[in-house]
């Protein structure tokens, strides 16, 4: 405890001599002082990093995050009718700030980019906390920075207003509304995962901190999965590898195949049943045509055995499955050391139709896949996994409910700047 109040002692005694720097010099400062200036803001970031922690966002859920949006506001306008008086609060007009803080925010995004980022519930792999960028308190503090400066423009251009400069006055206060919106929304996020079944309305959602009940709940009306065509392959007998082991050939047995050559074998299929199940007999094992649940894509292959384009010895005929979770797979054993097998089939596009209830007595029904979600009383519904396991006849689906309520005004700044950049390049034609 006593090693925490030093840590947290000397981060004070550090940020307090740097504002007290900033305030008292009374020259212009040009682009090297900015760069100092941004350096300093990561030295006061990793003080902070140090003595109190990364940054949780979750402490700053509404109405916290409205209120530091208010202060902030407010702090802006002072900072714009002070300038002139305060030569630091002026520094934050001219270009010499401007252009370090963006390059000091570049290095820190491609840092982000370059280092792999761990959710915010977890703790950070680095000691430094690089791998937890979005609560690091130097990326933090120069990110604000950056949204002070770009606010602060934002005020200039709206007092001193300039139809010409309306492209440009566009693209700020979008950058400025984004990046305050994306920012401060984040602590009222929720982000939750949801099983539902065939069996039963489902309402309680897993988070990082556990469960937690929903305002709706979700049934699983019917699970459909469209998957890719089936694959033959060959592996070792002895040691159950692809072959060759890390890059193995395969054969795709789509509607069009006809014949196809792995290694020296070539291959026929003499039947195809997309869902079947087997038969025993008193000699062998065949499969026919069902379509119940734990049905198995079925083909009946020959292969033979070439030495070149020359057949050399009989044909293997024999039934090849990848299994279900009624029925084991089957291969085809063409000598001691090789066997034909068909690869689990992969998911092509799957998913979920289902019934939402929710507690204003709506009963709604929606399709939900994959990257194309369902809004229902302000959560997106995206479609997350199924029961690999049970395949194209699962009973259950998980979804993940993400609710941002500051997700319209992050659009919105989106849009504006979107809109400013289409008019700085009709003003450029014209303008030529």
């Amino acid at each position: 405890c006593s090693g925490s109040n030093d840590r947290l002692g000397f981060t004070t005694t550090i940020f307090y001599d740097y504002l007290l720097f900033l305030l008292m010099f009374n020259k212009f400062w040009k682009m090297k002082e900015g760069f100092a200036f941004g350096a300093g803001l990561i030295v006061v970031g990793l003080a902070l990093q140090f003595s109190v922690g990364p940054i949780h966002w979750s402490d700053f859920a509404f109405p916290l995050n409205g209120i530091f949006l208010f202060l902030f506001l407010c702090s802006l306008g002072l900072v714009y009718v002070l300038r002139h008086k305060v030569r630091f609060f002026g520094f934050f007009h001219r270009v010499e700030a401007a252009v370090p803080i963006l390059l000091y925010a570049a290095a820190l995004t491609v840092a982000m980019g370059l280092t792999r980022q761990v959710p915010a519930h977890e703790r950070a792999v680095d000691p430094i906390g690089l791998t937890q960028m979005l609560s690091f308190w130097p990326f933090v503090l120069v990110y604000l920075t950056l949204a002070a400066i770009v606010g602060l423009i934002v005020l200039r251009q709206a007092f001193h207003f300039r139809w010409r400069e309306l492209p440009s006055m566009l693209c700020h206060v979008g950058l400025f509304v984004a990046i305050v919106s994306a920012t401060l929304g984040s602590a009222d996020m929720e982000r939750v995962k949801l099983k539902a079944t065939t069996d039963m309305p489902e309402w309680r959602a897993t988070h990082e901190q556990g469960f937690v009940e929903l305002p709706l709940a979700i049934q699983l009306k019917k699970f459909t999965i469209d998957e890719y065509p089936p694959k033959l392959l060959l592996v070792n007998n002895k040691t159950g590898k692809t072959i060759p082991e890390k890059n193995p050939e395969v054969v795709l047995i789509d509607k069009h195949f006809k014949e196809g050559r792995l290694m020296h074998w070539r291959i026929r299929v003499r039947e195809n049943l997309p869902l079947s199940a087997p038969v025993v007999t008193k000699d062998t094992i065949k499969y026919v045509g069902w379509g119940t649940s734990g049905a198995v894509t079925a083909l009946l292959v020959e292969a033979q055995p070439m030495d070149g384009d020359k057949e050399v010895g009989k044909p293997i005929v024999g039934w090849v499955t990848c299994g279900s979770y009624m029925f084991p797979f089957q291969e085809l054993k063409l000598n001691n050391q090789l066997s034909l097998v068909m690869a689990r089939r992969e998911p092509e596009r799957y998913a979920s139709q289902i019934e939402v209830f929710t507690k204003s007595q709506e009963h709604i029904v929606a399709t939900v896949e994959v990257n194309k979600p369902v809004k229902v009383d302000g959560w997106m519904i995206y479609q997350l996994s199924y029961d690999e396991s049970m395949g194209r006849w699962s009973e259950s689906s998980t979804f993940e409910l993400v609710k941002d309520p500051w997700l319209p005004a992050v659009y919105v700044g989106v849009y504006l700047l979107l809109a400013g950049a289409i008019l700085i390049f009709i003003v450029a034609q014209k303008r030529r």
